[in-house]
């Protein structure tokens, strides 16, 4: 380990010494042989991107396919009125921009925005398709990589269609803990604007949700985290999905906003302005 690891966790980050072990802890990258992830390590850069800017916008070349180190990248698109639709939330340890390695001349479908400050290594396009070429190990890797995308978005695009607002806030919460029951501490790693807009509701109206959360006791607040509920909001949330269908007045009974996303609002951004 070079002296300055030691002493900075930035530099730790993209230590060139310390990116071969790290590299080995991405799934895409496990089957590679050490002469290869040295030659990956070789064509490859880190940046650091400061909260709020841009990495790549919509239309830019797509020269490089990244791997987040740190913090968390908003991957969105935006209307003409300024209205922002994320389709989804990168964090720690995730490749994305992977789709781009089979395309000539490839763009960016999306636009890609640090959630806090960010670090990232950026791997050249071109470089790792000669990986591709030689290691059929890794390809079905990025395959079965993508095919996992593939599903959480469409998971996300079910619950904007078919859930209301407090369902989609109660879904997600959930999905932030383990799956032990009990009380569970939860640190948001989403600011509430960014969160709003990833589920589509209005700042506002994720704030009136939480209140009502509380009220029904689902969760509370500890410092700057959320102690959820677990056992209590999962029947909450299965009351709720219940409760259009056969009348439950669930446990909770809680009073939903009208604010479900629908296909068309879901995939436009209706609903989810940033503020």
């Amino acid at each position: 380990m070079c002296i300055a690891c030691v002493d900075d966790y930035a530099a730790a980050l993209v230590c060139e010494e310390r990116l071969p072990d790290y590299l080995r802890k991405i799934y895409l990258f496990q089957d590679l042989a050490d002469d290869q992830i040295d030659k990956v390590v070789s064509g490859l850069r880190s940046t650091h991107l400061e909260e709020g800017r841009n990495l790549f916008r919509q239309g830019d070349p797509g020269r490089w396919f990244y791997v987040l180190r740190e913090g968390h990248i908003a991957l969105y698109r935006q209307s003409a009125e300024g209205r922002e639709s994320i389709f989804a939330i990168v964090g720690p340890d995730e490749v994305f921009g992977e789709e781009l390695l089979f395309l000539e001349n490839a763009s960016h479908d999306l636009n890609a925005r640090a959630v806090g400050d960010c670090t990232l290594l950026c791997i050249d396009r071109k470089h790792f398709r000669s990986f591709l070429e030689s290691s059929p190990s890794l390809g079905f890797r990025l395959m079965s990589t993508l095919y996992r995308r593939q599903r959480l978005l469409f998971d996300h695009i079910e619950r904007l269609t078919l859930q209301d607002a407090t369902q989609r806030l109660m879904a997600y919460l959930l999905d932030q803990v383990s799956s032990e029951g009990g009380p569970q501490r939860l640190e948001l790693a989403l600011p509430k604007n960014t969160l709003a807009a990833h589920l589509a509701i209005q700042p506002e109206t994720l704030s009136r949700i939480l209140a009502r959360l509380k009220q029904c006791d689902y969760l509370h607040e500890e410092g700057d985290a959320l102690v959820v509920q677990t056992e209590a909001m999962r029947a909450g949330l299965m009351c709720e999905r219940c409760e259009q269908r056969w009348g439950c007045p669930g446990p909770g009974r809680l009073h939903r906003d009208p604010e479900p996303a629908t296909s068309k609002d879901a995939l436009s951004g209706s609903g989810a302005l940033v503020q």
